[in-house]
């Protein structure tokens, strides 16, 4: 499919040309029309916000470019391979290479050429990670849902026998991104066709590669999380800051506390065979790593930022009982902070040798790495080191609940089980199909993050956020999880009520005191066993509150602090950058400057500012100190079209007729 003597490695020309034809596009639309027109009742119902008249047209004009690009990760473990093989053979051809490097090094090349062997397989068996079909189903491409999107791969190198009657030339272990954090995490283990291995080293895509020297590091990003909600904000581009100071969700204002350095992107990773670890080691692997989830809303079609807020609203109350946050596309990024075990809880990362990606075995650089298959008896210079913070980013249907009277760290973890339950069962989906995390961290409950790990969504969390009395349904199943009877029919009840109702056993005893495997402990909440107490009254009293009220769309007062989207000017200028057929902001109408200000848009690549009204001094210098240029609009929409032609380095061109 590919060109491999060219250094972009495209598809071959012939084939472009066939995926690019016009007559080709055209039989492709009609039948997509077919397709959308059968289903259309239940599209004019849902009112998805990714569809609307030209959705066809734009998925069959973009499909060669998506065909090209859905390669990306072949191509990277392809150049990552060819990098190895020739780093081994410079150390195997060098006369002043000891014998100790030289089988390290022959090694590495076996390995190599293995791994090369498995991308190049060719033939019509379809049992391996890059059979065309399964590869594109796993880039989202496809449609394959039995294949993780997105996996992360790690390499497992032959284990020296036969099996089912063929020589072992290893293999590529895929598991899906956020669980690969954690299982495929810096020196951790895995087991696979009977033995031991440990992830050695991370594969640098090339760029990166190619960029580092002796004395380079790795390009890294920076990241403020918000210690009220838990929302990210990233660095646009390498080794920058984050823009905002403001977090864009609640509006608090953006602390160090919550800052993460350099942040390194994971993909692909190596392993090599272990026969046995010490007991630090076990204890260590037993304790596993601190993880930490953020999420950020995405901008749809439109340039709106994609997200639904609701409340829950008791029927006998004016005050709600929970604000919620729907997104069907929103970004979550998971980060692995270090081994919980570390002696610094502020250290954060782990050491990586920019050059070859391997882990360094010890917390400190300056520590000896016995392990080191490099290390020779005589004197060398020791390795580089950087240390980086492993990430993995995806995109999800996220539900962000937020109870409005804070509770406690145990009543927080409570309601995360009984509602991860309660949904499980009333939707009839499995319990590994839905993720329920802490926000901001697991240490300061304030919200729930709930996303699907479904390939391509269950399209649970929507009804939860827009159905009336789906939710309530949801708090009352997890109620009666809890060891407690609830009537079938709405009616209003109180705590006190929920008490005289409690479950018990045929002896008058109750079903458990804290909880058990039949409520709410299971292997996925194993670390909140301790903090669970189903008979709280705290926990009583949200989950009665909560099976009592019906879903509404929030008011602006009721929306906890989010950024208003009613702003007529920008709507407006939105709308005329779309109808131009030029290109959307990356954001837009977010806080900055401590609050002061608000910037109506930014385009990351051109680093520009957009603003509709006159900015402030403050702003001018935030955009000055964060290497940004202030583009003003002026109030007459007559005069944009003269704007966006004389910056079409930041706007594009046009593509349609501008209205």
């Amino acid at each position: 499919l590919l060109d491999l003597e060219q250094p972009a490695k495209p598809v071959r020309s012939a084939l472009r040309e066939r995926l690019s034809d016009s007559g080709a596009a055209a039989r492709a639309l009609e039948q997509a029309k077919r397709v959308l027109a059968s289903v259309s009742e239940t599209l004019a119902a849902a009112a998805p916000s990714w569809f609307d008249e030209g959705f066809a047209a734009r998925v069959i004009e973009r499909s060669a470019d998506d065909f090209d690009a859905a390669f990306g990760r072949w191509r990277s473990l392809y150049d990552g391979v060819q990098q190895q093989l020739a780093a081994a053979n410079r150390i195997i051809s060098s006369p002043a290479t000891d014998g100790r490097e030289r089988d390290s090094a022959n090694r590495r090349h076996v390995d190599a050429k293995n791994q090369l062997q498995l991308l190049l397989k060719s033939g019509s068996t379809q049992n391996h990670d890059f059979y065309t079909f399964r590869y594109l189903a796993s880039q989202g491409f496809l449609p394959g849902y039995n294949f993780p999107r997105l996996p992360l791969m790690a390499w497992v190198p032959a284990a020296g026998r036969s099996r089912t009657g063929q020589n072992d030339e290893g293999s590529m272990v895929s598991r899906p991104r956020f669980l690969a954090l954690s299982e495929f995490g810096p020196r951790s283990l895995i087991y696979h066709a009977g033995r031991m291995f440990r992830v050695e080293r991370a594969k640098l895509n090339i760029t990166s590669a190619d960029g580092a020297s002796a004395d380079s590091t790795l390009p890294t990003q920076s990241a403020r999380i918000c210690t009220q909600c838990g929302y990210g904000h990233l660095a646009e581009a390498a080794r920058t800051e984050p823009l905002a100071d403001v977090c864009e969700h609640c509006h608090a204002v953006l602390s160090d506390e919550g800052r993460v350095n350099t942040l390194y992107k994971i993909e692909n990773v190596e392993t090599v065979p272990q026969d046995r670890i010490s007991v630090n080691e076990e204890e260590r692997q037993r304790q596993g790593y601190e993880l930490q989830t953020t999420y950020r809303f995405m901008p749809g079609p439109g340039g709106r930022i994609e997200k639904v807020l609701s409340v829950a609203m008791p029927e006998d109350s004016s005050d709600p009982v929970a604000h919620l946050a729907y997104s069907q596309a929103a970004k979550i990024w998971r980060i692995n902070k270090g081994w919980r075990r570390r002696k610094d809880k502020r250290q954060l990362g782990f050491f990586i040798n920019p050059l070859n990606g391997r882990w360094s075995k010890q917390d400190s650089p300056d520590e000896a790495d016995e392990d080191a298959p490099e290390a020779a008896p005589r004197a060398r210079t020791p390795e580089p080191t950087q240390r980086v913070v492993p990430f993995v980013e995806d995109h999800r249907n996220i539900l962000i609940l937020t109870p409005v009277a804070p509770l406690s760290l145990g009543a927080m973890a409570t309601i995360q089980a009984a509602l991860k339950r309660g949904i499980t069962q009333t939707f009839q989906i499995e319990e590994s199909e839905l993720v329920v995390e802490p926000l901001p961290n697991a240490n300061e409950r304030k919200s729930l993050l709930f996303y699907e790990a479904a390939e391509g969504g269950a399209g649970v969390l929507s009804r939860l956020a827009q159905s009336r009395d789906q939710m309530a349904i949801v708090a009352r199943a997890a109620l009666e999880l809890i060891h407690y009877r609830v009537e079938p029919h709405p009616q209003a009840f109180r705590v006190s009520d929920l008490e005289k109702a409690e479950q018990l056993t045929p002896s008058g005893t109750r079903v458990c005191e804290a909880g058990c495997y039949q409520c709410l402990l299971s292997y996925y909440n194993q670390p909140d066993h301790e903090h669970i107490q189903r008979r709280s009254p705290e926990v009583l009293g949200f989950l009665a509150g909560l099976a009592q009220s019906t879903v509404k769309p929030a008011s602006a007062s009721e929306s906890d602090g989010a950024v208003s989207q009613e702003n007529g000017a920008l709507e407006a200028w939105l709308s005329a950058v779309h109808a131009s057929g030029r290109s959307l902001p990356d954001r837009t109408s977010f806080r900055a400057a401590e609050g002061t200000a608000t910037i109506d848009a930014i385009y990351q690549a051109a680093r520009v500012m957009v603003l509709l009204q006159p900015p402030t001094p403050e702003l001018r210098n935030l955009a000055a100190d964060k290497g940004y240029s202030v583009l003003e609009f002026s109030p007459d929409p007559a005069s944009w079209e003269a704007t966006f032609i004389a910056h079409a380095n930041v706007f594009g061109q046009a593509s349609a007729p501008a209205s």
